[in-house]
């Protein structure tokens, strides 16, 4: 029985501050933002040349994506590596591609979705190589914080309260991969071991109950 194909480099998971390190010197936001699901870094060596972090969208975008189970949508939301100079790998693609195929659990985030911005000088290339559909494409403010670095307004489930200060428009375009039909999400996740439950006692604002998802061997630990 073979063992899988060579890899031509070496992948692995890492904390959210081996991907925060990276982007403070090569990636134009300038940091990771505060969580993850997910985060992976090629070395070379001991030294990182690329690193990717993931984490679920903020509910309206998570929504806009995936209306039927906005909770079943994963984003990547940092994707850096070293200038080409400065490392053996040639395609930052492949690492990514085997994240989405095998190092994600796709049963419980079959919708993934990332973005790439235009005032960045990014095309997008990236993403068509690892195999991910252009969907969205639109124009969003951008902000800066008090030393010129680019901020997000939103980061970890809120609006954030720090001084920040519009300078300009962008165009931003939304990448997408489904691990199934649109409509069977659902099914999907159900069919993969994740129940839909009731978290006990949490509501939203508008008095919804709020829910979550949880393996099925979880659910047996109660």
């Amino acid at each position: 029985m073979g063992s899988g194909p060579v890899l031509s480099y070496v992948m692995r998971q890492c904390s959210l501050g081996v991907v925060e390190d990276l982007c403070s010197r090569y990636h134009g936001y300038g940091g990771a933002g505060g969580t993850k699901t997910y985060a992976f870094a090629v070395y070379e060596g001991e030294r990182v040349v690329a690193a990717y972090a993931w984490q679920p969208p903020p509910p309206g975008s998570a929504k806009s994506v995936c209306p039927e189970a906005p909770q079943s949508v994963l984003s990547l939301s940092r994707m850096v590596a070293v200038p080409r100079s400065l490392r053996e790998l040639n395609h930052i693609s492949k690492p990514l591609r085997r994240q989405m195929r095998v190092e994600i659990d796709r049963g419980r985030w079959p919708v993934l979705v990332t973005y790439h911005d235009e005032g960045q000088g990014h095309t997008g290339h990236v993403y068509k190589c690892s195999g991910w559909t252009a969907t969205k494409r639109s124009r969003v403010p951008v902000f800066e914080d008090e030393s010129g670095r680019r901020v997000s307004r939103y980061s970890n489930g809120k609006t954030l309260k720090r001084d920040t200060q519009r300078c300009g428009f962008t165009h931003i375009q939304r990448w997408e991969s489904w691990a199934c039909p649109l409509g069977s999400v659902r099914s999907h996740m159900e069919s993969s071991g994740w129940q839909r439950v009731p978290v006990p006692g949490k509501v939203w604002k508008s008095g919804n109950q709020v829910y979550r998802y949880m393996k099925v061997n979880q659910l047996r630990m109660f």
